[in-house]
């Protein structure tokens, strides 16, 4: 009896599984964009958001450099919190959040290191189907003494890429 319970439990789960869909969303984005002060924000991601019935996991790495005052800084994504895609009639808007870390003499470490300032990043594309497209990056690292904190906003350069792809998984 408890077997055919438990076949009758195994046989309920994989037919919930197997109607339950998935979704992916990749994105890449590549390239470079300059605001009206003449100032350049280098960008590159590589990333994959992955719903399965509403359990979100996000796989991903990418880091963004930029310059203040003559000194060369660079943020590596730690990790995903979020990736969203939302479209327009006029555009394509890719938002992206989680946390970063900033690395020594304006380089983005290629291991990540506790000592290292770490903040929170935030970064919108905006694929403009008329042209002229978008990017808005901020980073903050917290109140203190040794704190950053950056924004940017400015337009994207030609030969920049934003892919994004989705696929629905299953029923």
């Amino acid at each position: 009896m408890r077997l055919k319970a438990l076949g009758a439990v195994a046989a309920l789960i994989l037919v919930s599984v197997a109607c339950a869909s998935v979704v992916a969303t990749r994105v890449i984005a590549r390239g470079s964009a300059t605001n009206d002060s003449n100032h350049r924000l280098q960008f590159q991601f590589a990333g994959l958001h992955i719903n399965n019935s509403g359990n979100h996991r996000y796989i991903g790495q990418g880091s963004f450099a930029w310059s203040v005052n003559g000194r060369v800084q660079a943020m590596r994504i730690r990790s995903i919190s979020s990736i969203s895609v939302e479209e327009t009639v006029d555009a394509r808007i890719v938002t992206i959040t989680g946390i970063g870390q900033l690395g020594r003499w304006g380089f983005a470490p290629s291991r990540f290191n506790n000592n290292l300032v770490q903040g929170e990043f935030s970064v919108t594309f905006t694929d403009n189907f008329e042209g002229s497209d978008t990017v808005q990056f901020s980073f903050s690292s917290g109140p203190g003494l040794n704190s950053v904190q950056y924004n940017f906003s400015g337009q994207v350069q030609s030969g920049s890429t934003l892919n994004v792809q989705q696929w629905t998984l299953g029923s």
